[in-house]
């Protein structure tokens, strides 16, 4: 069906939306047999479709079954009904996390040899634009549509690197695919390909401000105080607003341009032995 659960942030929503969908599917579809198959009442059911009222938690195998929920949509469900539930800040935020950690995009993880990817930022582009371009025949083309544009033979070297890393296949029609929607390095490679391919777009990061114009990009930065044990939750933090953007690219439709995003983070300062003990005014900075 459809209507993917990984997809709502509101499990009534979702039953709602897959109601809607199996009843289009299914003539006997009805609340009636919702009520059959869960032993709830009908008049509760629009009422919880509705967002009047909670299921009980111990309805929630009954849904699963109803909605064939595979083993990781039927924890999604049950993280996201307790997330719609619960009042609690702190609770919410952890329920976030898991339902984050279980929407995550399926990624090929590149083992050391295969870090030539990374080697130069074409060939990650490129990859990119062969994804989302009709014709991908002229390879010397594509090249020429990147920003800035490379040369042919960067364009000819970038594709052999694909090709033999198995990242792009032959289309049958004289162009060609790419075989996995996403890639990563995963969390702890420290290659120096990495970090090379790293100082590389943070340079085109600051060449799109005189490349680009302020509507097709945006260059912001924010100069603030922490405590240096607040590094994992703010890299956490971090990782969570990328997977968001995976997720909010995975749905989007029709895409037509090949983006970069660099998130940076780092200290400005030494530690300091005796800090304040109360925060002073104006010590962050957004640019």
């Amino acid at each position: 069906m459809d209507v993917d659960v990984l997809e709502f942030l509101e499990y009534r929503e979702y039953l709602r939306d897959w109601y809607a969908e199996s009843k289009r599917q299914h003539r006997f579809t009805s609340y009636r047999y919702l009520a059959q198959k869960t032993g709830i009442d009908p008049a509760w059911i629009v009422r919880v479709f509705q967002k009047e009222g909670h299921l009980a938690e111990e309805s929630l195998p009954a849904f699963i079954r109803l909605c064939a929920l595979d083993e990781r949509r039927a924890e999604y469900f049950r993280v996201l009904y307790r997330f719609c539930k619960s009042k609690s800040p702190e609770d919410q935020r952890e329920h976030y996390k898991r339902m984050m950690e279980l929407r995550e995009v399926v990624a090929r993880r590149l083992a050391s040899p295969e870090l030539v990817y990374f080697s130069d930022w074409s060939i990650v582009a490129l990859r990119a634009l062969i994804g989302i371009s009709q014709d991908t025949s002229d390879i010397e083309g594509l090249g020429k549509r990147l920003s800035p544009p490379v040369l042919p033979g960067e364009a000819r070297n970038a594709l052999d690197v694909l090709s033999k890393l198995g990242l792009v296949t032959e289309d049958g029609k004289g162009g060609y695919d790419i075989t996995d929607r996403m890639v990563t390095s995963g969390t702890d490679i420290q290659s120096m390909a990495v970090r090379q391919y790293h100082r590389r777009t943070l340079e085109l990061a600051q060449e799109s401000l005189d490349r680009h114009p302020p509507e097709e990009r945006d260059i912001s930065s924010v100069t603030l105080t922490l405590h240096h044990d607040d590094m994992p939750e703010i890299k956490e933090r971090i990782t969570e607003f990328r997977r968001g953007l995976l997720q909010f690219a995975r749905s989007s439709e029709g895409a037509d341009r090949v983006y970069h995003l660099n998130v940076s983070v780092f200290p400005l300062s030494q530690i300091v032995a005796d800090p304040a003990t109360s925060s002073s005014p104006g010590k962050e900075n957004v640019v």
